[in-house]
């Protein structure tokens, strides 16, 4: 079915606009409109639950011309145990894409959102499925690629890979879960003027993204998925996407939720120009010199000035991104209070993933882009006069912490792992600075 993939990828473009897709199926009869808002809903989660089902049988057959299963249980006795295969083996992104949009359908019945009108309920899931469908999509050649559906010439004449997968199925599940809880999150962060529906949604959301994140966190290190090369180890691509998709949940979690009130809490804005602009200047910088730093102490760029060529090339990217979500409110994409930082934190959150698309080393400028997160949540109390402005002592604390943790790291033998631990304390550090500002 050489069309299977190009289709489901069509209905994941119509999640992306869900909203559009809903209001022109009113152009048709009741009826007509309620089976056409069901089909572009419905269809791709029974085109992925197909591909489980088709790889199912083939394990549970030990059909050795299905690759998975000429790679994995040549020899093996039939065995329904092995169908874990379909979590912790090359079935890994299907069951993830079929949990997150069942949860996305499923978040309009949300228990935390049960008192709020239907109208806000339905917003809350077209977002829901907008970041469910951009996260497959700017993922979906890591997680679907074409090796594990198109026969090769020649299949192995034995096992080659482990009958038990490639990874734990609780971890699995955790980072599935952390998905699908973020998805809650980037909705509360994207729908304006109506946070007085979301508030018992966004403390559940926040403790279920902390604790999720926090098991993911210390699953990656005792896993040892963080001991890892970066640049020469080949086949990684899976925890590299897992660790995006990490960033952009503390992104949304520390940064982007707490953002909303602190920025409509903000008056006219005097300085305000000034400090778009101390942004800007101040982001170019942390990225330049934090990713050189972290790219320098690999072995394989520690001798030469490719580090720098690399990091310039990865700052390039990530401004070029930026430059264009800036033109958006320019065009009507202006409902946030501040638009110029909403856009800012918006592409905090997906650059990476973007920039894996035709770049490798994207992972690297994770920790720098955390480091922009903190500061773009401070900067217009900092800056705006008619703003309060935060304590010195959170400031101080906030700096030393921040060159503490990469003065520390760089004296290890792998510092981006080291980093992507730690690095997500100046945006804890942020979140609590900005709090104490709010709450006064």
């Amino acid at each position: 079915m050489p069309l299977f993939f190009p289709v489901l990828i069509l209905f994941l473009c119509l999640w992306l606009i869900a909203n559009r897709v809903d209001q022109y199926c009113q152009r048709f009869s009741p009826m007509v409109e309620k089976r056409l808002i069901s089909s572009y809903r419905i269809i791709p989660i029974l085109m992925v639950a197909w591909l489980m089902i088709t790889r199912a049988r083939a394990i549970v057959e030990r059909d050795v011309n299905h690759i998975e299963v000429a790679n994995r249980l040549q020899g093996t006795n039939n065995d329904f145990s092995y169908l874990k295969l379909l979590i912790s083996g090359d079935g890994v992104g299907e069951f993830a894409l079929l949990f997150l949009l069942i949860f996305a359908l499923w978040t309009i019945n949300l228990p935390s959102m049960k008192h709020a009108p239907l109208t806000v309920r339905k917003a809350i899931q077209s977002r829901v499925m907008l970041y469910v469908s951009a996260c497959t999509l700017l993922t979906f050649w890591i997680f679907f690629p074409e090796s594990n559906y198109y026969a090769p010439e020649s299949l192995p004449l034995q096992s080659t890979m482990s009958a038990d997968g490639d990874y734990s199925i609780l971890m699995v599940v955790v980072a599935t879960l952390m998905i699908a809880f973020s998805g809650e999150l980037f909705a509360i962060a994207s729908i304006h003027n109506l946070d007085e529906h979301f508030i018992v949604l966004q403390k559940r959301a926040l403790v279920k993204v902390y604790v999720v994140s926090g098991l993911l966190m210390f699953g990656l290190h005792q896993g040892n998925y963080l001991d890892t090369n970066w640049i020469s180890q080949p086949g990684n691509e899976k925890i590299i996407a897992t660790i995006i998709f990490l960033s952009q949940t503390l992104i949304l979690a520390f940064i982007c939720v707490p953002s909303k009130r602190s920025d409509n809490l903000l008056r006219v804005g005097e300085g305000r120009t000034n400090s778009f602009a101390m942004i800007s200047v101040l982001s170019l910088l942390i990225l330049i010199l934090v990713t050189s730093i972290v790219l320098r102490q690999t072995s394989e760029l520690d001798s030469g000035n490719r580090f720098i060529e690399e990091s310039l090339w990865l700052t390039a990217s990530f401004v070029i991104m930026v430059s264009f979500t800036q033109l958006l409110p320019r065009y009507g994409f202006d409902a946030a209070s501040r638009p110029e930082y909403w856009w800012l934190r918006i592409t905090l959150i997906f650059a990476p993933a973007l920039i894996f698309w035709f770049n490798s080393l994207a992972i690297f400028i994770i920790p720098g882009l955390w480091l922009v997160a903190s500061l773009s949540i401070l900067m217009p109390n900092i800056v705006e006069k008619d703003a309060k402005t935060p304590s010195q002592l959170g400031m101080a604390i906030l700096v030393g912490i921040t060159i503490g943790i990469i003065f520390t790291t760089s004296l290890t033998e792998d510092m981006l792992s080291n980093l992507l631990l730690f690095g997500s304390i100046p945006m804890i550090i942020s979140n609590v600075v900005i709090q104490t500002i709010t709450n006064d």
